[in-house]
């Protein structure tokens, strides 16, 4: 079996959503993660090509565990909570565009709170310094993850 697939979404020119790119780049420069990284900084996945690489993944990853990782509006007392699934997510519900369902796991960031007007505004202005601290906060979950599915032997590797 093949590596684990990890989609970091999200566009940088948005800080609130800026938070899958970051936590691709810290999985690919800080940990080095022994995964399939799909978003970050450099390439992002955001509205614009979030479909194509759902078709890729689905062609080229049919067997992999997908780890799909997102920011999301919430409720305010739910903000900079760390929320985790096995349904995987639908990217784009705080613009109202829900894309199709990935993942086996998925990982919110709630990093604003939600609301009935405008929700970019709220993305637009959530704290650099706060994506960044979430961003590290995840990026050391995932690596923490991918390292025990490789424990359990579920990638081939034998535990040291």
């Amino acid at each position: 079996m093949d590596k684990p697939v990890i989609l970091c979404i999200g566009a940088n020119n948005i800080t609130g959503d800026s938070l899958g790119p970051a936590v691709g780049d810290l999985l690919i420069m800080e940990y080095n993660i022994d995964a399939y990284v799909y978003g970050h900084t450099a390439r992002p996945i955001n509205g614009l090509n979030y479909v194509d690489y759902v078709k890729h993944i689905e062609t080229h990853h049919k067997n992999n565990v997908i780890i799909a990782v997102d920011a999301c509006l919430g409720k305010k007392q739910d903000v900079g909570k760390i929320k985790c699934s096995l349904k995987g997510i639908a990217a784009g519900g705080a613009l109202n565009k829900n894309y199709e369902r990935i993942g086996d796991i998925g990982i919110l960031g709630i990093v604003g709170e939600a609301t009935k007007s405008d929700n970019m505004e709220t993305l637009k202005s959530v704290n650099k310094h706060f994506i960044s601290a979430m961003a590290s906060s995840i990026a050391k979950i995932i690596n923490k993850l991918v390292s025990e599915l490789y424990d359990l032997r579920i990638y081939g590797k034998k535990a040291v």
